[in-house]
């Protein structure tokens, strides 16, 4: 992913949905546009996949370890 923030990448998802949701669009401007904003969700997937796996718990004996998905 490159140095746009997730945030950025919503609002970008955003504007292809509102582009989307217009009657005038033509069929390969809205084929054009769901293959971007597919490509900016498989992105943003990854990037909170990659941000989950590095947060960090705090164990009941007060140390830290990585985040693991057993509870």
């Amino acid at each position: 992913m490159d140095n746009v923030t997730l945030e950025e990448k919503f609002e970008s998802i955003e504007k292809i949905l509102k582009e989307l949701e217009k009657d005038n669009i033509g069929i390969e401007e809205a084929l054009e546009l769901y293959t971007k904003g597919k490509v900016y969700v498989e992105e943003c997937r990854n990037k909170i996949d990659m941000v989950e796996k590095q947060v960090l718990k705090v164990n009941p004996d007060g140390e830290i370890s990585e985040f693991d998905e057993e509870f």
